[in-house]
């Protein structure tokens, strides 16, 4: 009787283990682990992500099956692995490469087990790292180096340049073989920022438990979900009268266009106060309208764009209202993760969450 419940209780531990891999980084990096726990990476899955689950059941009564899953849950093994952490930690530390196809780019898992790639410019030369331990003063001062559970590889140049990223954020073709991913990204070895700078960048806090360290790269994704602002910095804004009126210059530093995603609308709101008083002008929205036949349709549905109005380098949009002297100009960028008009056509109109309109940069000029 005693080895059965040996036996019972090693197998729900194992089976705890396998939806919940992740759980044994949290050991030696609690704050890495809470940044991914709160993460649109962990949140991927049809529970966690509403929009995702909208489309989905859209698509469902189309066409029964879900190729969204090779990137919404590329690691889950079960159910409940795939409601929890459908994209590991384990899992984006194996990619070892991306393989370019038209269709979908595919994600190339190296299969060590306990063999991770990182990056840190200072072991790039080193390349692998294992884990060591050292004594001093005649074996009373004990300390040790690198993680006793994995070993690391720091060489792998994806890590580098942000191509880790390709494999789910480049494109992805419906039956139609029509993108409707178009992130229309590039690594290029001239850029100064990457996707990992910009979306991981560096903030407080040691990265793991086994020694100190200032800071870390940030797990919870910066983007459109956590740290919004932080990406504002990316993003300049300046105005140029004229004859007119005047207009509002955005440039794009990132290496992709902005509020590409299906149904993302980015907004600019600009208000002029003059004599004490607020003069709102029209709303700009930027993003991309897909369709078929000439009309409006789902993303999986699409084989056309009806309207492009991202940001991709450079964006101008002008104004017919003349600016007087000691008017000052507040101009807002922000963004809807969809519109209300999505929000409404996918039932998702309760959720207030989802069209709320978040900021990701504000500007003030007096003239």
């Amino acid at each position: 009787m005693k080895k059965l419940l040996l036996t019972l209780l090693i197998i729900l531990n194992l089976t705890s283990l396998l939806a919940s891999e992740s759980k044994i980084c949290q050991r030696c990096h609690p704050l890495i682990y809470k940044e991914y726990y709160n993460s649109i990476h962990r949140k991927s899955s049809l529970k966690s992500d509403k929009i995702y689950k909208a489309l989905f059941e859209k698509e469902k009564q189309a066409a029964n099956k879900n190729e969204c899953k090779v990137c919404h849950s590329p690691s889950a093994k079960t159910q409940k692995a795939t409601e929890e952490e459908p994209i590991s930690c384990i899992y984006c530390h194996t990619i070892t490469n991306i393989q370019e196809h038209d269709k979908q780019n595919k994600n190339v898992l190296s299969g060590k087990k306990r063999d991770f790639y990182s990056a840190e410019a200072t072991k790039k030369e080193q390349g692998e790292v294992k884990y060591e331990t050292t004594s001093s003063l005649f074996g009373l001062i004990k300390s040790s180096k690198n993680s006793p559970y994995h070993q690391i590889e720091y060489n792998n140049e994806n890590y580098y340049n942000g191509n880790v990223c390709m494999g789910c954020h480049s494109h992805a073709s419906n039956v139609h073989g029509f993108d409707v991913i178009m992130l229309d990204a590039y690594i290029d070895k001239k850029d100064k920022e990457t996707c990992i700078s910009c979306h991981m960048p560096k903030v407080m806090g040691s990265k793991t438990t086994l020694r100190d360290s200032k800071t870390h790269a940030y797990h919870g994704i910066a983007g459109l979900h956590n740290l919004s602002k932080d990406l504002g910095k990316y993003i300049d804004i300046n105005v140029t009268k004229n004859i007119k009126g005047f207009t509002v210059n955005i440039v794009n530093h990132a290496n992709h266009a902005l509020f590409g995603q299906a149904y993302r609308e980015g907004i600019l709101k600009v208000k002029i106060i003059r004599d004490g008083k607020y003069i709102a002008l029209k709303p700009y929205i930027f993003k991309r309208t897909f369709g078929r036949d000439g009309k409006r349709s789902m993303p999986f549905e699409a084989t056309e764009v009806l309207k492009d109005r991202l940001i991709y380098a450079k964006k101008s949009i002008d104004y017919d209202v003349r600016l007087q002297k000691n008017d000052r100009l507040i101009i807002t960028l922000g963004f809807q993760l969809i519109s209300k008009e999505t929000a409404k056509e996918l039932q998702l109109d309760k959720n207030k969450e989802l069209t709320k309109i978040k900021i990701l940069k504000k500007e003030s000029f007096t003239f």
